[in-house]
């Protein structure tokens, strides 16, 4: 298996997501925002970073009222993304190190294990970023408010790897029925 610094991929996901969350809640400083996601598939090849706020939510359920659970929780129904661009000169974008990260595991092969141990390492990575207290930072930086729920979600449908980071990244969250709002969400899709 290659080699890959996943201190070095750590560093450049935060600072990445850093850059990027507040050209992305731009405009939205006064709205709750109470998710906040980075979304991989289960190869852990591709990362989107994502923010999810009460306001934008009611636009969501006005037009339908019958998946407001889904639109609350599932990320790929959120309108507030990093649009996959760079939040400015010199800031690297989570689409060139989804390449990167897309390079890495391609250069696997058909090795099962190493397949294995890199989609662990590399998940892990990507919850260890999220839940960086830089990323913290920079969202209460936005609205000192803010506590929103932080999670990794499994764009190819693995709940039970995103409940275990929503346990994972929100030991202590001061809105405790929003965490299992989250998780009973992700429990139902994985058949509980």
């Amino acid at each position: 298996m290659p080699t890959v610094d996943m201190p070095a991929l750590r560093e450049r996901i935060v600072a990445s997501i850093c850059a990027t969350i507040g050209p992305m809640l731009e405009g939205r400083e006064s709205e709750e925002l109470y998710a906040v996601a980075l979304t991989t598939d289960s190869d852990v090849v591709t990362v989107t970073l994502l923010a999810h706020t009460e306001e934008a939510l009611q636009v969501l359920v006005e037009a339908d009222d019958a998946y407001a659970d889904g639109y609350r929780w599932w990320p790929d129904e959120w309108a507030v993304t990093d649009d996959h661009e760079a939040a400015g000169p010199g800031v690297e974008s989570l689409v060139q190190i989804s390449r990167d990260m897309f390079d890495a595991h391609d250069s696997l092969g058909d090795d099962d294990e190493a397949h294995g141990e890199w989609c662990r390492r590399a998940r892990a990575t990507l919850e260890d970023a999220l839940g960086d207290h830089r990323v913290r930072a920079s969202i209460a930086g936005i609205n000192p408010a803010w506590r929103p729920v932080l999670f990794v979600a499994d764009t190819d449908g693995n709940a039970h790897l995103t409940v275990r980071s929503i346990d994972l990244l929100n030991d202590g969250h001061p809105k405790p029925d929003l965490v299992a709002s989250a998780r009973d969400f992700f429990d139902e899709t994985d058949g509980g």
